[in-house]
């Protein structure tokens, strides 16, 4: 495996990246839109450098609709032994109560063991923990009238004790959303029938993924792509969940126009991560012909913090993970490399057939407020970036590439789950 000491990112640059775009970036927003209007600047003002013309093609937007859901109305209210309403957010995706909402019984069914939930016919349900899909089907299952989650800590004050909103597929039944210091006050006070009033209206928002490609000098037709998602949750501004990986997929295209490899390279910046991985999904549909040319795909999701570690989750065969290991070690970056389905944009691509990963590292803040510019590193952003070019390097200039070009038939199957 060669060493690639040449590769230098500039973390100050990636920083101020980071800290130029720390805003909300919803998807199909007003502050998405100015993001991807500044990325496609920064691609601009590197490809319009002298002499690469002749490889580096014009940056370009790429514009989709995104689907989505907007709350309407979210209420509950506690009507037995005493009658008191909370604040709650609605469960996106979900079901519609009736305009003036359902009365029933309510009842605290813990993490929603079986026992618990044996007594929830009928009733609206309140489970501690934010839930998934198939813990909200047992729950259908049951004649459950509805179901109410706990989020937070009882340490929020002030604007954290807003309940967090969730996107599930909620198999027609309504769901919210609510504090842990209201879901307390609640159950010691031994609630027993409640009033549920859930809202919501289907809408379309309209995003964009930017895109920049470089001209492969002897492999053209082979594809390598390195990508991060830009848009952030409305909760917060999104440095670390995902301002930090999109400039780090800039630093790595500063490097690569400069250092013209031998694949051809793609660089993207896709919008609406967040509502379902939506961005990656419109590109791999519009440039379906040419799937079948990717050999890799290379996206960052989480990135920036100074005190963590960093995970390649690797989408593919394990002769990759091998392969990366080794390269790892030559170069000594430290990573733990981890043979599975990521839940980030690299799945996208996988699901596709083409072998993925993403570059991880432990963070704080995620979708919350707290997710802003002041965490970031630029030591962190740095040495993030020196991983990511290392990889991409390698996958675009070896003359062979050393792993199977293919993905696991379990990881197929776990793929068609997570898109189902």
């Amino acid at each position: 495996m060669k060493k690639y000491t040449e590769i230098q990112p500039d973390g100050k640059r990636a920083y101020q990246f980071v800290a130029d775009t720390a805003y909300i970036r919803e998807s199909g927003t007003k502050g998405e839109h100015k993001a991807a209007e500044y990325i496609m600047q920064e691609a601009e003002n590197v490809a319009a450098r002298p002499g690469w013309e002749a490889y580096v093609k014009a940056p370009r937007m790429e514009f989709f609709q995104c689907p989505d859901f907007q709350e309407i109305k979210a209420e509950l209210v506690i009507c037995q032994p005493y009658e008191k309403a909370y604040p709650v957010r609605a469960y996106l995706n979900g079901a519609c109560t009736p305009e003036e909402g359902i009365t029933a019984p309510f009842l605290f069914v813990g993490k929603g063991d079986d026992i618990s939930l044996s007594q929830a016919k009928g009733a609206v349900v309140l489970v501690c923990d934010p839930v998934r899909e198939p813990l909200i089907d047992k729950i259908k299952e049951t004649g459950a009238a509805g179901f109410v989650t706990v989020c937070g800590t009882p340490l929020d004050q002030g604007e954290d004790r807003i309940p967090t909103q969730y996107r599930r597929k909620a198999s027609d039944i309504p769901g919210a959303s609510i504090h842990f210091t209201d879901a307390v006050e609640i159950v010691e006070k031994g609630a027993s029938v409640c009033r549920l009033n859930i809202l919501q209206k289907e809408i379309i928002r309209n995003s964009a993924n930017v895109a920049v490609r470089i001209l492969g000098s002897e492999f053209p037709e082979e594809i390598v792509t390195v990508t991060a998602h830009y848009d952030s949750v409305p909760e917060g501004p999104g440095a670390y969940d995902n301002m930090s990986g999109g400039a780090m997929v800039m630093e790595a295209f500063h490097y690569f126009a400069a250092h013209r490899p031998a694949r051809t390279m793609e660089f993207i910046w896709f919008g609406s991560e967040e509502k379902g991985l939506v961005g990656s999904q419109n590109y791999v549909k519009t440039h379906g012909e040419e799937m079948k040319h990717h050999v890799l795909n290379l996206n960052v999701d989480l990135a920036g913090q100074l005190l963590g570690g960093n995970v390649l989750g690797v989408t593919a065969d394990p002769t990759l993970c091998v392969s990366l290991k080794e390269l790892m070690e030559e170069n000594q970056l430290g990573v733990t490399i981890k043979n599975q389905v990521w839940a980030s944009d690299s799945n996208t691509f996988a699901w596709r057939g083409v072998p993925a990963l993403t570059l991880n590292r432990d963070g704080f803040g995620m979708h919350t407020r707290h997710d802003s510019v002041e965490y970031i590193s630029p030591r962190a952003l740095e040495e993030g970036a020196k991983t990511l070019c290392t990889a991409a390097s390698w996958a675009a200039n070896e003359n062979v590439l050393s792993f199977r070009r293919e993905i696991p038939e379990d990881m197929k199957r776990e793929l068609e789950k997570y898109f189902a």
